[in-house]
């Protein structure tokens, strides 16, 4: 097997680690692929961030949610008045990011995985 090959293997891989990991855990496919993109297959950090919406948004997004719908885990009211806010801040989002140099959006990234993490451990702890 050559180069291209191996790679590959290891996207599909990371991929269906990636999947299983946002299934059980519930976190977005962002806070795992982009850095692993970034960071392991060396992907410049924008086309980390669209690869991973293309890869995570439409069949990850959609069979977990039928998944969650059919366990009665989902509040639609709650879902439906989220809906509109994440579309627009999705689309204002994408537009600053790309006005933004690959290094400064690496350390927003990467800032904001920390913060959540971190308030992710104190939470556990208080609670």
């Amino acid at each position: 097997m050559n180069g291209s090959a191996w790679r590959q293997i290891a996207l599909f891989l990371a991929a269906a680690a990636i999947g299983a990991a946002g299934g059980l855990l519930g976190v977005g496919g962002g806070i795992l692929f982009v850095p692993l993109l970034v960071l392991l297959f060396g992907f410049e950090q924008h086309r980390a961030q669209g690869t991973t919406l293309i890869a995570m948004v439409p069949p990850t997004g959609l069979l977990a949610f039928v998944n969650y719908a059919r366990a009665h885990q989902v509040d639609w009211r709650v879902g439906l008045l989220l809906m509109p806010g994440v579309f627009l801040g999705g689309v204002a989002g994408a537009r600053l990011a790309l006005r933004l140099a690959p290094q400064r959006m690496r350390m927003l990234f990467a800032a904001l995985v920390f913060l959540m993490g971190a308030f992710e451990v104190y939470d556990s702890l208080v609670r």
